[in-house]
């Protein structure tokens, strides 16, 4: 389980990575690259917190689930 949620992280971060790499190397003047990048950081944290509170959710299901 632990190697899943390494890989996971591995993943999302590669993405993140190559995505601002991908912002960086298009031809953009530095304000409108500026924007850009922060509006992907910006959507890339709240996708994550979703997931983060999802997952919460289906913890405290599972532990309700145990407690009967």
């Amino acid at each position: 389980m632990k190697s899943t949620g390494v890989a996971i992280v591995s993943l999302i971060g590669g993405m993140v990575v190559g995505s601002a790499i991908t912002m960086l190397l298009t031809p953009q003047s530095g304000p409108e690259l500026r924007k850009q990048i922060k509006d992907f950081i910006d959507d890339e944290i709240d996708r994550i917190k979703n997931k983060v509170e999802q997952v919460q959710e289906q913890i405290e299901e599972a532990r309700c689930k145990c407690d009967k």
